[in-house]
């Protein structure tokens, strides 16, 4: 897994996008890792293709959370 990831799950994981009802719009999650919505969006792909995370589309907006192997690989890079 790439650094990228990494840093995405991560970010994904202490900003608490951990179910659907708490997913995070990309916009927002690109202006807190301080990249652009491209970069988020590409990186997400290769996430939700490996099972990391989902996207929820909404009229407007796409948001993502982590599922559950998100969440324990997530966590597995804090031990």
């Amino acid at each position: 897994m790439s650094d990228s990831s990494k840093r995405l799950l991560s970010t994904l994981m202490v900003l608490g996008a951990q179910s659907p009802e708490r997913a995070l719009a990309i916009e927002e999650l690109a202006g807190r890792m301080g990249v652009g919505s491209q970069e988020v969006e590409s990186e997400l792909k290769r996430l939700v293709d490996a099972g990391y995370a989902r996207m929820v589309r909404q009229p407007g907006t796409s948001k993502v959370y982590l599922t559950g192997t998100g969440i324990i690989t997530a966590s597995s890079t804090y031990s």
